[in-house]
């Protein structure tokens, strides 16, 4: 999906109409219009506050992710984070043992 088909997703997907998200943006409807046809994009501070306030990424709005919204609080807890940047500065050997070991604690609870 490109951009033009995201925002329009967005917008419907929050019944939110072309006005609205103008209003929000401080802009001309017709803009939201052109953005939605491809006839025109829209400039770095504006394709922020879009992303702002669909609370999704720029690279979701470009069509560059299909996850709306990586950074989200909800996605990890700070511990969970540590762990994933913790995780990744093992060697690939160490990766290799942790997954193992995670298999097995897991495999033990059921």
């Amino acid at each position: 999906m490109d951009f033009k088909a995201r925002l329009y997703a967005l917008r419907e997907e929050t019944n939110m109409k072309q006005k609205d998200l103008a209003a929000l943006l401080n802009i001309k409807p017709s803009a939201i219009s052109k953005y939605e046809k491809g006839i025109a994009q829209p400039s770095i501070a504006t394709l922020i506050r879009i992303a702002g306030i669909f609370h999704v990424s720029v690279d979701y709005l470009l069509g560059l992710s299909s996850v709306k919204n990586p950074y989200s609080a909800d996605r990890f807890t700070p511990k969970e984070a540590e762990i994933v940047v913790r995780y990744r500065k093992l060697t690939k050997e160490n990766q290799i043992r942790i997954d193992e070991r995670m298999s097995a604690m897991l495999d033990g609870q059921q």
